[in-house]
């Protein structure tokens, strides 16, 4: 006589709470809106503005590339670190920004 052997049963456990994965999803989540608006008010990479002259692709300063600051009034645009004098994300005004050159202009 052959003894068959059963095969066992294998339970696997579904439940997730108390896991990590809420942890992950909050890590991977877009920024919140209000970072969202600090750091999109002025930085700005090859944007075009229909309607209007098109700023620089490049610093005005030092000729490189990259996240740059432009001005409102001409074609210029400049590094934070590249403006006449240096600026930091917290010293953006909100509304339009005028380069040094312009500001000399102006008044």
């Amino acid at each position: 006589m052959w003894n068959k052997m059963e095969t066992p049963t294998i339970v696997y456990d579904l439940d997730t709470s108390g896991g990590l994965m809420e942890q992950i999803q909050t890590l991977l989540a877009p920024p919140k809106s209000e970072d969202v608006e600090k750091r999109s008010r002025k930085l700005v990479r090859d944007v075009r503005r229909s309607g209007r002259a098109t700023n620089h692709d490049t610093c005005d300063s030092c000729r490189e590339g990259g996240d740059l600051l432009c001005c409102d009034h001409c074609p210029a645009a400049f590094h934070l670190q590249c403006c006449n004098p240096p600026l930091s994300e917290e010293m953006l005004p909100p509304g339009e920004w005028m380069c040094h050159r312009c500001n000399v202009r102006k008044k």
